[in-house]
């Protein structure tokens, strides 16, 4: 997988090719499906979370991994995903700023520049214009690490 000229390219696990920022980072290497995160759910539950993932997909370059409680978006770092419940399921994302609104049922503090937050999804309607401005901002900020970019470098020759 090819990077910007100014970051890294990242290492894929040989395993389960995850998408890692460097070589062996701890990470969970087994498979499974989202039918397996909705086993207990009620019916019409997976079909929101498959249109869920639709959009993380629609969002850029992506990788959506289910996990054995969850599941995870990676852009070049994990920045969404989704936790089960029986009835939906919470949607997270990272931003790098606090959402101050009443869909917004959980935040964490996950850094100086991490604000994760959650919202309920039950049905499609939930997965509206206003989630998916939430989860391109997270991808385009969070997701590629762009406060991770370095500054072009002027050529030494070059003076003001």
């Amino acid at each position: 997988m090819g990077a910007s000229a100014d970051m890294p390219d990242l290492w894929l696990c040989p395993t389960c090719g995850a998408r890692l920022i460097s070589r062996n980072l701890w990470h969970s290497c087994g498979q499974y499906t989202l039918e397996d995160l909705f086993a207990k759910a009620r019916p019409g539950v997976l079909a929101v979370a498959r249109r869920y993932v639709e959009m993380l997909y629609d969002l850029g370059d992506v990788q959506v991994i289910a996990q054995k409680t969850r599941l995870v978006c990676v852009a070049r770092v994990r920045f969404a995903g989704l936790s089960p419940r029986r009835s939906g399921f919470l949607a997270a994302f990272a931003l790098r700023r606090w959402l101050d609104n009443p869909r917004i049922r959980q935040r964490s503090d996950y850094g100086p520049r991490w604000r994760g937050h959650h919202v309920l999804v039950q049905a499609e309607t939930d997965l509206d214009d206003e989630l998916r401005a939430w989860l391109q901002e997270s991808h385009d900020t969070v997701g590629v690490q762009d406060d991770q970019r370095r500054p072009a470098r002027r050529p030494s020759g070059d003076h003001d």
